[in-house]
């Protein structure tokens, strides 16, 4: 297998946008009401800001796994859409997606990443538990349990 770690460029979109719902479907048909997807058909300028970013592993020529950086505010981002395809899970695919985003917070000066995810999301969570993420709020939301994650940098 040969892969790589790269931003995402606009011939991503379907790619990209595809394996997302696709593991939302698939993974958390009952939490999808909790996150909205209209970024998805807006990479480009939802991640396009000086301080945001997109990332994405391909493999073979296949998207295979995202993360996103978000300006929250100018101390604060936000880590959205990391996500792994299940057949290329347990590679490190997602810590080095995770490491990616890290490494760009701090090159931008933020303080802290946020990130929020749903109790079905037990991976996502273990692996930024595992990078120093503290949990600080856990909300119940509409049937969901909503965690919201903090690295200080």
């Amino acid at each position: 297998m040969s892969y790589l770690l790269r931003s995402f460029k606009k011939d991503d979109a379907v790619g990209v946008k595809e394996l997302i719902l696709n593991i939302l479907t698939k993974e958390y048909p009952f939490d999808r009401s909790a996150y909205s997807d209209s970024d998805l058909d807006r990479v480009v300028e939802t991640y396009g800001g000086g301080n945001d970013a997109f990332f994405v592993i391909e493999d073979d020529g296949e998207i295979v796994g995202t993360v996103g950086v978000k300006e929250e505010s100018k101390e604060d981002a936000l880590l959205r859409r990391l996500f792994v395809d299940l057949k290329h899970r347990r590679h490190g695919y997602g810590t080095e997606l995770l490491e990616k985003a890290m490494a760009f917070c701090k090159d931008k000066c933020y303080k802290r990443m946020i990130f929020r995810c749903t109790d079905r999301m037990a991976d996502a969570m273990h692996l930024c538990k595992s990078k120093g993420f503290k949990e600080m709020e856990k909300l119940e939301v509409g049937g969901f349990k909503i965690h919201k994650l903090e690295l200080v940098f």
